[in-house]
């Protein structure tokens, strides 16, 4: 029973350390597990984070440059020298970059090189170029597959001109490039490597065949681990994972991957970049050791069962060893790590001991960046390293240091003597049994002028802002209250700005309620930009017209509104005044249109009336028919003159003319015109300068703004006409559309009659419009003035309200020649004689003519064409003058008079048309010198004509 109970004894000693020494050998072996996975995340992330500083200081560094480009104007208006620029650019940097690209404001490639078959072409669908044009901020694409067969990234750049956003400079960089430098140095172990997954889920880099381009959760289809994994690098953090993969497509089973995943930040974007191994690899160098273990664990446990303090003890020289083993293979991993990590880091390093300040130890970057060989770099003490203003400094600060980590920025100078800004991160180390410090030097020379620039470009914002002539407020889109405003603002509308602080956009706003106020910023705000016109009161209550561009921008991290106010009051009146100079001159021109075959017809008409009263006897009851026929045709050939003048294509003669003189010439013909119970008074003023106009057009002026004057009185009232020299100058004339700065005459006629609304006023100059009723009158009055004073290169006024009155006020330029008397007329003669050749291509009016002209005395050689009248001259027979139509089909009557004149030196000429005046010039028959009749011929007026021609 003893033996018996001592072999259960025995049984239950054997089972119970076999359980102790596989829990033993169980705890040990995952603590030699989890000890060697956290190295290794160590090591994974300090891989990670060096390869996502490298690409964020990479792009930063880039960025910075396209920004400094991007604020040349040469670059921003794209001229010849912007194209040489990025020509230039691209020459310098072509190791590094495969493309620089100028795109537009629409998403359009304008310029580009090397690949000049890509300009015109519109991008704007990439989603890049859209958050681009939506943020106006850098931006960086997903990585893209090129035309010349490698993957690349793309980097945009926003382009201003001034504050208006002109598109964006690009850069392509080839990724392959950036992976080799970044991500494929990165190998922990025989199977570690990294990968790189995009915002968007798409794995830019991973070694893995078929693997790069194509979403990772549909590489990642089978394995679940792995698809989580990418999940939380989508989130954009940093942090350990494991998952199931298969690296080798030769594996017939996934292997167990441990991951360490740290985000690249990128602007716009942001990449997620994890470094794996293979759990197997980790497990298999602990191989080894675990075989030593469970032999040890055998061997205890056959030689432990008599004596359980051997056990213990072994098992407590085992721990000993185990840990020492352990500590030995850390240090000496940490310090090939540190080696590997001190070596070939792209910053220069520098190891220095505390004490003294002697170099210890330099990496081959700063050997590169100082110009120093390693033995020299060797030789110096820190404080070598700093300029003189800063070595005392240095001294004191290095001897206060201890342990904790330091970060400061400094100056350092180089061999050469030149001397950059850096920032320098340091800590303790001991370093082949000395007590160091390791220092990281960053060289920040092209941070500090980006920060100069931003700073300049900042004072210069502040100076636009302040010196611009628009208003510029920037306002709370909930409160609508003013944030910020320049003073430009405050001039428009009146206030200081201690008071403008006060208000509110429904403080100044004149047209819309609060309601509709709120409406338009809501919906700004969900556009992003706008621009309407609106009308604001100003502190004095004036109402102006406001143009305004709106958008809604981030500053501090919070949306604000913000504005520019145009003020286009005076704009919009000067807009008004063209447009209603532009509808008078085509109303203008439609008038004097019909001239010219309406003045043919009235010919035949009145020419036909006058021969027939000629030939039948005075007391015949016809003669009172042909009368009405004759003061019909008359009166319309007074309309025809009155749209002339209106259209300022009449035929007149101009000359020196003094104003007050015409006017008192007149007056007695005015007062007869406007009756007794109306009042003139005619206050000259003297001396008066002269004008240059035909003076039958004053008297059209003087009796048509009398009659207008006399019919706004009907019950009688005050005419006055007064006289002046007037100066305007330029600031008079920007208000005031048709007016140039100058000397000119100012003649003011107004009444006291009933006056004019605002309706009726933009429509008086207007041919045919009239307040009167039907018969009264033709509505050519005042458009007849119109076109008078126009034509004479001046501009009238008109102030009028109703029960007010009405002002006209006529501006005429000055003439810098005295007037001259008019000479008495020749008597005329009451019958004509001599030959006249008449040229007219209207049968009709060619034989009306001929008539005419035989009943005043002439003899009358008719010619149908200018061929046939250039026939006649060459037969010979005596021809006083010829008599000639101005526009006829194959021959004009210039071309005509000059091929006469070559047969017939001297003989007179005397034109005539029922064309516009402009007409005739452009044809270039009528200039100064030559001798003119207007159609319808008028018997009295041609025999004048005649008469006059053949006695000089």
């Amino acid at each position: 029973m003893q033996r018996y109970i001592q072999k259960r004894a025995l049984a239950l000693l054997v089972v119970v350390a076999t359980i102790v020494c596989g829990l033993i050998f169980t705890l040990s072996y995952d603590k030699a597990k989890d000890a060697a996975i956290s190295r290794l995340h160590d090591e994974q992330m300090i891989h990670a984070r060096q390869a996502a500083q490298g690409i964020e200081e990479y792009f930063a560094t880039w960025t910075g440059i396209l920004s400094s480009l991007a604020r040349m104007k040469e670059i921003a208006v794209l001229d010849a020298q912007g194209r040489q620029q990025m020509e230039f650019f691209y020459d310098a940097h072509k190791e590094q970059i495969r493309s620089f690209t100028r795109v537009d404001e629409n998403g359009v490639i304008l310029f580009t090189v090397p690949q000049r078959e890509a300009e015109g072409k519109n991008i704007a669908d990439q989603k890049h170029i859209r958050e681009l044009m939506r943020t106006h901020q850098p931006v960086v694409s997903d990585v893209f597959r090129a035309v010349q067969g490698y993957d690349a990234v793309a980097l945009h750049v926003p382009v201003f001109d001034e504050a208006r956003f002109k598109g964006s400079i690009a850069i392509v960089i080839n990724f392959q490039n950036l992976a080799h430098r970044y991500f494929d140095v990165i190998k922990i172990g025989k199977t570690g490597y990294a990968w790189v997954v995009s915002r968007d889920g798409t794995e830019l880099y991973c070694p893995v065949a078929g693997h790069s381009g194509r979403n990772v959760f549909e590489n990642a289809r089978e394995f679940p681990s792995r698809r989580a994994v990418a999940r939380e690098m989508l989130k954009g953090g940093a942090g350990t994972g494991s998952y199931s993969a298969r690296v080798d497509a030769r594996d017939s089973k996934p292997t167990k991957q441990l991951a360490v995943y740290y985000p690249v930040a990128l602007g716009n974007t942001f990449w997620s970049i994890a470094v794996t191994s293979s759990e197997k690899e980790i497990l298999a160098s602990l191989t080894s050791y675990r075989n030593r273990l469970i032999a040890l664990l055998a061997f205890l446990l056959a030689a432990g069962i008599a004596v359980s303090g051997c056990i213990v003890r072994a098992m407590l020289i085992f721990k000993e060893e185990a840990a020492r083993k352990e500590a030995e293979a850390d240090l000496r991993a940490s310090e090939q790590r540190y080696r590997d990590l001190f070596e070939h880091n792209p910053a220069p390093m520098l190891i220095y001991e505390r004490g003294s300040m002697e170099m210890v130890a330099v990496n081959e970057a700063f050997a590169l960046a100082y110009g120093y060989a390693r033995e020299e770099a060797l030789a110096l003490h820190l404080t070598d390293l700093y300029p003189d203003y800063e070595k005392r400094r240095i001294t004191d600060v290095a001897a206060k240091l201890t342990g904790h980590t330091y970060v400061g920025e400094w100056h350092h100078r180089k061999k050469d003597g030149s001397v950059f800004p850096i920032v320098v991160t340091s800590h303790d180390i001991v370093y082949k049994g000395r007590t160091c410090r390791i220092a990281v030097i960053t060289d920040i020379t092209e941070r500090k002028q980006m920060e100069r620039a931003i700073e300049e470009e900042s004072n210069l914002n502040r100076l636009l802002l302040e010196q611009s002539p628009d208003g510029i407020v920037i306002i709370d889109p909930e409160t609508a209250r003013f944030l910020n405003f320049n003073d430009a603002v405050c001039r428009q509308l009146g206030y200081s700005r201690d008071e403008f602080a006060e208000l509110s956009i429904f403080d100044v706003e004149a047209q819309e309620t609060q309601e509709e106020t709120h409406e338009r910023i809501g919906g700004i705000v969900r556009e992003g930009r706008g621009s309407f016109e609106t009308v604001q009161r100003t502190k004095s209550g004036e109402l102006r017209n406001v143009e305004v561009n709106a958008q809604i921008v981030n500053i501090q991290d919070r949306q604000v509104y913000y504005c520019i106010w145009r003020d286009v009051t005076e704009h919009k009146k000067l807009e008004e005044q063209l447009r209603q100079s532009q509808k008078m001159e085509s109303v203008g021109r439609l008038a004097g249109g019909v001239a010219h075959d309406f003045n043919n017809m009235l010919g035949v008409i009145i020419g036909a009336a006058e021969l027939c009263r000629h030939r039948i006897p005075d007391d015949a009851p016809e003669q009172k028919f042909l009368d009405h026929i004759l003061k019909a045709a008359q009166r319309s050939s007074e309309i025809t003159r009155q749209l002339l003048a209106f259209s300022r294509k009449e035929i007149v003669s101009p000359k020196p003319v003094n104003l007050n003189s015409q006017i008192l010439a007149a007056e007695s013909m005015l007062c007869r015109l406007i009756g007794e119970d109306v009042k003139l008074t005619f206050k000259p003023a003297t001396p008066l300068w002269t004008v240059l106009i035909d003076p039958s057009q004053v008297d059209q002026i003087l009796m048509n703004l009398s009659a207008n004057s006399r019919d706004a009185m009907p019950d009688g009232g005050n005419l006055n006409i007064d006289t002046a020299n007037i100066r305007l100058n330029t600031d008079y004339c920007r208000h005031h559309a048709g007016c140039v700065p100058g000397d000119y005459v100012k003649v003011t006629v107004s009444d006291t009659g009933t006056g004019m609304d605002r309706e009726t006023r933009e429509h008086i100059f207007e041919p045919f419009f009239t307040t009167k009723g039907v018969g009264v009158g033709t509505g050519l009055g005042l458009a007849t003035v119109y076109g008078i004073v126009t034509q004479n290169n001046g501009f009238i006024n008109v102030y009028s309200e109703p029960g007010q009155g009405t002002v006209f006020n006529i501006y005429l330029p000055r003439h810098h020649e005295e007037a001259r008397e008019e000479e008495a007329d020749d008597a005329l003669p009451k019958s004509g004689s001599g030959t006249i050749l008449l040229v007219e291509d209207e049968e009709m009016l060619l034989c009306t003519t001929t008539l005419m002209l035989e009943e005043m005395g002439y003899t009358v050689i008719q010619a149908g064409t200018p061929e046939s009248a250039i026939d006649i001259c060459m037969q010979g027979g005596e021809i006083d003058m010829v008599l000639t139509d101005v526009v006829m089909p194959g021959m004009n009557g210039r071309e005509m008079a000059e091929r006469i004149r070559g047969i017939r030196p001297g003989i007179r000429v005397l034109f005539m048309s029922g064309y516009t005046a402009d007409i005739v010039a452009q044809r270039g028959i009528v200039e100064e010198g030559m001798h003119y009749i207007s159609k319808p011929l008028d018997s009295r007026q041609l025999h004048e004509k005649i008469a006059q021609l053949l006695a000089h």
